[in-house]
């Protein structure tokens, strides 16, 4: 599933910045701008498929921030209230002292939104409607135990989706967490929903247990280790919530510098190479390791940002930038893949002033990092 996904972010990225391109010559207003804008928006909905088979293999790009587990819930439950509709019920149990753990925020909401939506389908397709129960709490050890997670070994913050539906079926059980198996009709359904859930539970190191009798509903429990923050750490967090947050003012994407651009997907390369000249960089292209390599060499103590895809035959973007480093100083490094930065995190070790952006990327996005790892350097 992750090598799938992660071919297939190279095929998004070289889509969407052919789109860049061509939505720049054909504005709003423009015959060809409707039609551009749709494959856009399909290429989009592609993306998002993507993304969960990522967070099914647990190859996803997390970005872990501490959470405080009832406002989590809380802030996402009114989104939550408009998706069960009027005939499913929605009734939430904050537990007391409840925990702080340490995840990607959005991952957590998409994992509860997935068991909640399942949820209500279960629901309506029994009885046309029913209730939904969300639960959080922090349970000692025995209890968690208890309740499913035979694993544990402290303490553990607690988020529980339940129904009162028709239950899971016995033979059905062994494979609801399998990406692609699905019990709804054809078209309704991608099987994605409870792998992507699987998959964000596990890469935020905790366990998911479920617990159904026929005719009694189902319980989806997912038990997460909780963060205790050291006292510094937590007076920083609480002065950085206290701190106003100031709009961004719109950006100017043009700049200046020279950029070596590896990356061996021909069609990536050659776009994002060409609208990044279009805003002012010099552009060096590479289509592999061992071409970037000469490339520093000849340009050594010139090429003020190297751009490397991660993944690519020969030597790869982690060894490119060990071998390269003596020629590009300290100039700052952004590497773009489909897989996940904790991937090859490893193979970063000692090495400072290098970013990570996944795929598929955007020119936008591309053009903002880009001038950002420039006025940083």
């Amino acid at each position: 599933a992750g090598g799938v996904a992660h071919d297939f972010n190279n095929l998004l990225t070289a889509i969407q910045l052919r789109l860049d391109e061509l939505l720049h010559r054909h504005p709003v207003g423009d015959p060809s701008y409707e039609g551009l804008n749709e494959i856009r928006q399909t290429g989009v909905r592609a993306a998002d498929l993507v993304r969960k088979l990522l967070a099914f293999s647990r190859k996803q790009t997390v970005q872990r921030e501490v959470l405080d587990l009832g406002e989590l819930i809380s802030e996402f439950e009114v989104l939550l209230r408009r998706l069960l509709r009027e005939d499913v019920k929605l009734i939430t149990d904050y537990g007391r002292d409840l925990p702080q753990v340490r995840a990607d925020k959005s991952q957590l909401e998409t994992a509860v939104m997935n068991l909640a939506v399942n949820a209500r389908d279960a629901v309506r397709a029994a009885k046309g409607g029913g209730i939904v129960r969300i639960r959080t709490a922090r349970l000692t050890r025995d209890e968690a135990v208890g309740l499913g997670f035979p694993a544990a070994e402290s303490d553990c913050a607690f988020i529980e989706v339940s129904d009162d539906g028709p239950g899971i079926p016995p033979d059905v059980m062994g494979k609801i967490f399998d990406p692609f198996f699905t019990t709804k009709p054809v078209g309704e359904g991608t099987g994605l929903g409870l792998a992507t859930v699987y998959g964000i539970v596990k890469q935020s190191d905790g366990w998911i247990h479920v617990h159904s009798r026929p005719g009694e509903g189902a319980a989806f429990r997912i038990f997460l280790p909780i963060y205790d923050a050291p006292p510094a750490v937590a007076a920083a967090q609480a002065a950085a919530k206290a701190e106003p947050v100031k709009p961004r003012a719109a950006r100017d994407l043009s700049g200046a510098g020279r950029i070596l651009f590896v990356e061996d997907e021909d069609a990536v390369r050659s776009v994002a190479a060409r609208l990044l000249r279009a805003r002012g960089y010099e552009v060096l292209e590479a289509a592999d390791g061992e071409e970037a390599l000469i490339i520093a060499e000849e340009n050594a103590g010139t090429i003020d940002l190297l751009i490397s895809d991660v993944i690519m035959p020969g030597i790869d973007g982690p060894t490119l930038l060990k071998k390269a480093r003596g020629y590009l100083g300290s100039a700052p490094v952004m590497f773009i893949s489909g897989y996940a930065e904790a991937e090859f995190s490893d193979l970063l070790e000692g090495e400072t002033g290098v970013t990570f952006l996944p795929k598929p990327i955007d020119i936008k996005t591309l053009a903002e990092r880009v001038k950002q790892q420039l006025q940083a350097a």
